[in-house]
């Protein structure tokens, strides 16, 4: 869809002061009329220009009643002007440099899949158990220039690609998670959207915050085994499942190496099928995952190929191969052995042993994460981590694919293939924290089947570190929603190109105007329609805070304004879960605030293990 621009031509600035005058002259007519009409003694006539040309010629006198009646008119047109004149200074303060662009770009008539009649009627159809207190899908933002609110439905996969310090916490992630209708997963390296959204989630369910590595400091009040993700049921039976067993090697594999590590051709893919086979040994003999790493560190004694020998048929090929990597040369099995290790290193960290293991903290045993019952719950999970060494990624990604999969499965066996309450997963910094090897590959099922992903990047180069070109390229052609949120340098793999290229171009009429020098006055207009980009690469870098780009399947790509929590529907409620949870500065704010969101002090609240008793918060203030 191309649109035009009026021809700047084609203005004439004597025309233009004339309609002025004459709009200033009916205006001042008007009022003097309705003076002389209401108020003229005797009564003026109902022609305002006989009224007017009889005060002249004296036939009607003005009186009191009349200057009355002008300085009210007079009152009502200064305060209709200062009305338009306020609305105009606070669109033009809420307007960015390129709202106008806006105007190039879909027109709400393009979008109407993400209207809320749209996904509310696409929640009906797909049968999705709607609450009363939520909205039908998930919200992205105002659509330019209608200022109309903008959702993806929850069958919409997305991808927000956003650089830092954009506002994707505030205006991405909090508003989506308080909006949930059913259980949430969202992962971080910060705090700040536990503390927002905490106090508002824990009216409809459990939160759940696996902080391995004291992220929010949180104790470890639960726990939960990714061995117990291995285990299956097939015919009645209890396995340990061999694929997945790979997977969560391959979990520990990525999530160890760093962004720019070169893998070993031979030494990575043996330390992984060594890892696949000590995480079976460790799930049939109902060991802690810790002993993995300490079967690890011990490259003689072959207990796990014995438990896998004893496991039956099922496990011959897995220990003949295990047995192969205890048997081979030295210089070689150390080489996989030390790799196996780097791999598994966070297995080591103190802080992270009580997350994964069962070992009671106090004189209470604490509960054992179910992602199955979770997915039909209402409850909230906040898998934590940073990156660099002793990063608790591996088992972050590991807790997410685990909720994810029993999501799928819960899928399966519900009416229509589809969960009856989706589950939301906003992965922020998802190639930091989830490093999910298979992601790109799993996307497009995920969204048939009820569970909806946000993929969170800071930049598309960051996909590509994880996916690779091909891997990433994937993931955001699978994406419902492909968003753009600001922050990125030009270069790199070309995604402000290919955006740009996407968004389109249009016309605008350009044109010149000459007056002849004879002394004629004669005015020449010439005009010409020219193709303009209608946001190069440099216009998408320098993209202004609060402003993002949307491309959904089957749509033109739209300008949004996006809607910080604090001007949403939940602002009060998030004020009061951060003035809960939220550490202080001593003077009332949030220490990691990233926005200026007003909050005030409270008492600190809830519980935390010292020593191995449980306190009261308020104890230590």
């Amino acid at each position: 869809m191309v649109r035009e621009l009026r021809d700047p031509s084609g203005r004439d600035p004597g025309m233009e002061f004339a309609l002025f005058v004459a709009a200033i002259v009916v205006v001042v007519g008007t009022g003097l009329w309705l003076a002389l009409l209401i108020g003229a003694d005797p009564a003026a006539p109902g022609n305002p220009f006989a009224a007017i040309a009889a005060l002249i010629t004296g036939e009607i006198t003005w009186t009191t009643l009349s200057t009355m009646v002008a300085v009210g008119y007079g009152v009502l047109l200064l305060a209709v002007a200062g009305a338009i004149l306020t609305r105009k200074i606070r669109s033009a303060r809420s307007r960015s440099r390129i709202d106008d662009r806006a105007e190039h770009m879909g027109t709400l008539r393009d979008v109407t899949s993400l209207t809320e009649k749209s996904v509310r009627a696409a929640a009906s159809r797909l049968q999705v158990d709607m609450p009363d207190r939520r909205v039908p899908g998930v919200p992205l933002g105002r659509h330019l220039p209608s200022k109309k609110m903008l959702y993806s439905s929850y069958e919409d996969l997305h991808v927000w690609i956003c650089g830092p310090r954009v506002g994707k916490s505030t205006a991405i992630v909090i508003p989506a998670v308080v909006s949930a209708p059913g259980a949430v997963l969202t992962t971080s390296n910060k705090r700040d959207v536990v503390d927002a959204t905490r106090g508002v989630r824990d009216n409809y369910g459990t939160a759940w915050v696996f902080d391995p590595q004291q992220v929010a400091t949180e104790p470890a009040s639960w726990w939960w085994n990714p061995l117990s993700w291995l285990r299956r049921e097939i015919d009645g039976e209890q396995i340990a499942d061999e694929v997945r067993a790979a997977d969560l090697a391959e979990h520990f594999a990525s999530g160890s190496a760093a962004a720019d590590a070169k893998t070993d051709s031979f030494f990575d893919p043996s330390a992984k099928n060594l890892l696949t086979g000590l995480f079976l040994a460790a799930t049939l003999a109902d060991r802690p995952i810790t002993d993995v790493y300490t079967w690890a560190t011990d490259e003689t004694s072959q207990e796990p190929v014995r438990i896998l020998e004893h496991a039956g048929p099922r496990y011959r090929l897995q220990a003949e191969g295990l047995a192969g990597q205890y048997n081979a040369p030295d210089k070689q099995r150390g080489g996989v052995f030390g790799t196996a290790r780097k791999m598994i290193h966070c297995l080591t960290i103190q802080s992270i042993r009580p997350w994964v293991t069962g070992k009671s903290t106090g004189h209470r045993a604490r509960p054992h994460f179910d992602p199955a019952a979770f997915v039909r719950s209402t409850d909230t999970l906040y898998p934590l981590s940073r990156e660099g060494a002793g990063s608790a990624g591996p088992l972050v990604t590991a807790l997410t694919v685990a909720v994810c999969e029993a999501a799928e499965q819960y899928a399966t066996v519900s009416p229509g293939g589809r969960m009856p309450i989706p589950l939301l997963a906003p992965l922020d910094e998802a190639a930091n924290v989830v490093r999910w090897s298979n992601l790109p590959k799993l996307y497009s099922h995920y969204g048939s089947r009820g569970v909806v992903i946000q993929t969170i990047l800071q930049s598309y180069e960051q996909g590509v570190s994880v996916w690779g070109r091909d891997g990433m390229a994937m993931l955001t052609s699978a994406a419902n929603v492909l968003a753009y949120g600001g922050g990125v340098k030009v270069g790199g793999d070309g995604f402000l190109r290919s955006m740009s290229e996407a968004i389109g171009d249009h016309y605008e009429m350009t044109g010149s105007v000459s007056t002849s020098g004879n002394g004629t006055g004669n005015r020449s207009i010439s005009r010409q329609r020219s193709r303009v980009r209608t946001f190069t690469e440099k216009d998408l870098e320098a993209l202004p805070r609060g402003r993002a780009i949307i491309r959904s399947s089957g749509n033109p790509a739209v300008l949004i304004a996006t809607v910080p929590f604090w001007e949403g529907p939940y602002a009060d409620a998030i004020a009061d879960s951060t003035r809960t949870y939220a550490p202080s500065t001593g003077n009332g704010t949030p220490a990691e605030a990233n926005d200026p969101v007003p909050v005030s002090a409270g008492p600190p609240t809830g519980t935390l293990v010292l020593d191995g008793a449980v306190v009261d918060r308020k104890e230590l203030s």
